[in-house]
């Protein structure tokens, strides 16, 4: 491993109480929701992003930024080198402006085996004050779509109070891995920062789950919780191809009487190949008691989880290989049951624009539906 991706981050982050957390539906609320906290930001604007689009929603967060950072605050941004490509030329004007733009894993030859490696990492943090994750990219993607395609259907989750500290330290330890593109910059007065913990704003207890390359939090609760659930498991994700260890937990705990469901796209929306995979275990779900449900209105985003009365995970992360073991994630714990019993609202309004799937139809398989299955799940380590 590159000296760029050593643990910098060696202890997990306790649960904090006493924060705020609201969660906006569609990207026109929550697109409105960051540009305002961008625009009445005081001191500084932290950014990572995986997807960032040169499009209406791209540009507009560039000219923010852009904004920002001539009105003399620290502004710094994190990009994927490859999922926000598009982004690289226009956020110039960031720089131009005093801002301080990175790549994430650039491609080079020399580490050619580490470019699999990305940031997934959705996250903004204003004055270490407010706080956004989610499971959404800078894009028309989540606002008015693209082509002939619905919104996509997602949330983001502004957080206030203690916690927002957490979101500064993984982001301070993500951005200094990486080069600047421009020249250097003077770095904000200290006294111009919070520089402390934010104070209490909430009921919540949450906490910040760290992903590679430092420790990967999310692995270990997500398996953890799932073998010791009593009453539910609720899942909410794009991509259902879990792992091998997930597979046995999730099918380990339905047996023992757990309700267990899972919402994610339907083939009139989702990627073939993806769906494919997934479509391949759904008589093996259902034959353990997982009920499987297909959201319908357009291609579902979201990213949830939620156990029990206990826990509730919200951010980037998916279901898959790619989140499992390669890409870098950002996702928030919560623990208190009031705000997990209001996530998982959210995945109860979820499941109730989706289609149940059956025992019938998961067990019909014609010879092209078959072999097209084979052939997702054999590539299935890469979708």
């Amino acid at each position: 491993m590159t000296r760029r991706f050593r643990r910098i981050l060696t202890h997990a982050f306790p649960p904090v109480p006493g924060n705020g957390v609201r969660w906006i539906d569609h990207g026109p609320g929550f697109y409105e929701r960051m540009i305002d906290a961008i625009d009445g930001a005081r001191s500084y604007v932290d950014v990572e992003m995986y997807l960032w689009d040169d499009d209406a929603i791209g540009r507009r967060f560039v000219g923010a930024l852009a904004a920002a950072a001539q009105r003399g605050l620290r502004v710094r941004v994190l990009i994927d080198a490859s999922g926000a490509s598009e982004a690289e030329a226009p956020l110039g004007a960031v720089v131009a402006a005093g801002g301080d733009v990175r790549l994430f894993n650039p491609f080079r030859v020399d580490v050619l085996s580490h470019y699999v490696h990305r940031t997934h990492k959705k996250i903004l943090v204003t004055d270490g004050c407010r706080a956004f994750c989610g499971g959404a990219g800078f894009s028309q993607h989540w606002s008015g779509g693209k082509r002939d395609e619905r919104p996509w259907h997602d949330r983001m989750f502004e957080f206030t109070g203690p916690v927002v500290a957490q979101f500064d330290e993984v982001f301070e330890a993500g951005f200094t891995r990486w080069d600047p593109t421009g020249p250097a910059r003077p770095d904000v007065a200290a006294d111009k920062l919070c520089g402390i913990v934010p104070p209490a704003d909430g009921d919540t207890t949450a906490r910040v789950l760290r992903g590679f390359p430092d420790a990967r939090d999310f692995r270990t609760l997500v398996l953890d919780a799932v073998r010791g659930a009593k009453d539910r498991v609720w899942i909410g994700t794009p991509y259902f191809l879990p792992p091998f260890t997930l597979r046995r937990a999730l099918g380990a705990a339905a047996r023992r009487g757990v309700d267990v469901q899972v919402v994610h796209p339907s083939q009139n929306h989702a990627h073939p190949v993806l769906w494919w995979a997934a479509r391949g275990r759904y008589g093996r779900w259902l034959r353990r008691g997982v009920a499987i449900h297909e959201y319908q209105p357009s291609f579902y985003h979201a990213k949830l989880a939620v156990v029990d009365r206990t826990l509730a995970i919200v951010g980037s992360s998916n279901l898959d290989a790619w989140s499992w073991l390669r890409n870098a994630e950002f996702d928030v714990a919560i623990t208190d049951a009031p705000t997990v019993d209001r996530i998982a609202a959210c995945f109860e309004e979820d499941r109730a624009r989706s289609r149940a799937v059956t025992k019938d139809e998961a067990s019909i398989r014609g010879g092209l539906s078959l072999l097209k299955q084979r052939m997702a799940l054999w590539i299935e380590h890469w979708l």
